[in-house]
């Protein structure tokens, strides 16, 4: 396996790093290209939503993954890559980090991490993954809609660091996940589990399409699908869904 970010191409500005990655993947490039940018103009995270990038404010950033996985175990790769950021933010720059399922990264109770796998499945097994990370780092105040719900290393630290000084680190924890993802997926689910606080005991409510599962989160599966009790005492595995979780 490359070395991850062995080579890191650099872009002033573009319309997302994901979709540079996912067409360089397409073309044969080796696992571990990495695509960093200053600027996103068309910046996404899950389900199509938007993610506001401004330029030289924070770390955007996508690896080009070929693991050896079905697809449906594909979630352990974005658990794999929450913990690497989390533990970052905790270990080099003293932020404590939360893990809300099944991607975001959260500091005080506010979103400053988002991850978004891509991938892309041929005869049955992944052909590549796209790994999005988008760290919000130098932001001092967000937009109104963002106001309350998002906040920033620079915020919760004091501290100024530039996307390349993250990276840094950050790439050397997401390949030590990524190999233990592969080879040990049940110390990955470990792990996440005592990264997060919204792992055990919280109230969730899932909707996905006319479906919604309401209960209490018991953790996760083998595979890292969230556990939901309901009030029958009847757990669910939830792999996809609208999730709003809340500490009880």
């Amino acid at each position: 396996m490359s070395r991850l970010g062995g080579a890191i191409l650099r872009f002033d500005s573009l319309p997302s790093t994901n979709d540079l990655a996912r067409e360089l993947a397409a073309q044969g490039a080796p696992e571990g290209t990495a695509v960093l940018a200053r600027e996103q103009t068309r910046g996404r995270g899950r389900q199509g939503r938007g993610w506001v990038s401004p330029r030289g404010e924070g770390l955007y950033l996508s690896v080009i993954l070929r693991p050896p996985l079905a697809p449906s175990q594909a979630t352990i790769l974005t658990l794999a890559a929450a913990i690497g950021v989390a533990e970052t933010l905790a270990l080099d720059y003293q932020i404590a980090a939360d893990i809300k399922w099944p991607n975001d990264i959260q500091a005080r109770g506010k979103k400053i991490c988002g991850i978004l796998i891509e991938t892309s499945i041929e005869k049955s097994q992944l052909d590549y993954a796209v790994l999005g990370i988008g760290v919000n780092l130098g932001q001092r105040e967000f937009p109104g809609e963002l106001q309350g719900v998002a906040t920033s290393l620079a915020i919760e630290s004091g501290q100024t660091v530039t996307p390349d000084e993250f990276a840094a680190p950050l790439l050397r924890r997401l390949e030590a996940c990524y190999r233990i993802a592969l080879g040990q997926p049940s110390e990955i689910i470990a792990r996440w589990q005592a990264l997060s606080s919204y792992a055990n005991g919280c109230a969730v409510r899932v909707e996905n399409g006319a479906s919604v599962v309401e209960g209490v989160t018991r953790g996760l599966s083998i595979v890292g699908a969230l556990i939901v009790e309901m009030a029958s005492g009847e757990r669910r595995e939830i792999v996809a869904g609208e999730i709003r979780l809340r500490k009880t």
